[in-house]
């Protein structure tokens, strides 16, 4: 099973708005915040899990509130922080009983540093292409155990290991639309003789201007922006002692739609994530589907 440490809460999330026009929801951007601009980001991520191949009908449900802190040291470097707490519950039937197993408390952190390396502005339009490397720390609990024995890998909070990214985001964006396309890859490393597989994610995504249609000239406003994204994750499969694990890795496409309202110093937003393509391994629970809603403020 693609770990739900991924899935659940888009650990890549490092959205900076400009002025009233928002980014996207659930991507990167190549965008930075402006010297001494704090952002402060407070999410909340539901996913469900129910399309067992299996006859023990395991369904899986993840609550996961991300909360990240962007700083801008200068207008082109930046830092990111992401605390997560995450809730995890799996049902499943065995011999005509159903049992429930679960955790919940703090994730790994997530520590990144983002530069701007390509800046060129148009009238009303800007193209920014932006770095991102970090990792995240082993602070959520690996080895928790519950009245059976210890939990399965994917529903410990964190991975017990320090695990390494690197990506890059690029947007263009006007005073009616915005891109986005942004690219990362995690290496997981090993803890306790096992090792989650390296993650690759990637995502697209376009946004507009549903209102006001004809912008102020002068004053402050507000506006409702629509947006569309493409998720993607790919992941290679897990290895125990060595060996590699049946029924991990894979490959995950979602199709992301929401709308934001927006003005100068905050953002409300929500979206759905729907699945596309799973192109799992062995016997995984598939996702239904991943309901998002935050808030960003800027100071």
């Amino acid at each position: 099973m693609i770990p739900p440490r991924f899935l659940g809460f888009g650990a890549l999330i490092l959205l900076v708005p400009t002025s009233a026009f928002a980014v996207a929801i659930n991507s990167d951007v190549g965008l930075t915040p402006a010297k001494d601009q704090w952002i402060v980001r407070s999410q909340l991520r539901y996913t469900k899990k129910s399309d067992d191949p299996t006859a023990h009908d395991r369904e899986l449900e993840i609550f996961a509130m991300p909360q990240t802190v962007v700083y801008g040291f200068t207008e082109k470097a930046s830092a990111i922080l992401t605390i997560p707490f995450v809730s995890k519950e799996l049902d499943s039937t065995t011999d005509g009983l159903r049992t429930s197993r679960g955790d919940a408390g703090v994730g790994d952190l997530l520590l990144l540093g983002k530069y701007r390396v390509y800046t060129r502005d148009y009238p009303a339009a800007t193209s920014r292409f932006s770095l991102v490397a970090g990792t995240d720390l082993p602070t959520g609990q690996s080895g928790d155990a519950d009245a059976r024995g210890k939990l399965p890998r994917d529903l410990q909070l964190g991975s017990g290991s320090a695990d390494p990214l690197v990506g890059a985001a690029y947007t263009w964006q006007s005073l009616d639309d915005e891109w986005d396309v942004s690219m990362t890859y995690q290496v997981n490393t090993t803890a306790n003789k096992f090792e989650f597989g390296d993650v690759l994610s990637y995502t697209v995504a376009y946004q507009r201007r549903v209102w006001p249609i004809r912008l102020p000239e002068r004053g402050l406003y507000a506006q409702w922006n629509v947006v569309l994204e493409a998720n993607g994750q790919w992941e290679q499969q897990a290895k125990n002692h060595g060996s590699r694990v049946d029924n991990t890795g894979g490959h995950l496409l979602f199709l992301s739609p929401g709308v934001q309202v927006a003005t100068k110093h905050f953002v409300i937003e929500s979206s759905i994530q729907l699945p596309v393509l799973q192109n799992l391994n062995g016997n995984q629970v598939e996702p239904d589907f991943t309901l998002v809603g935050s808030i960003r403020v800027t100071f």
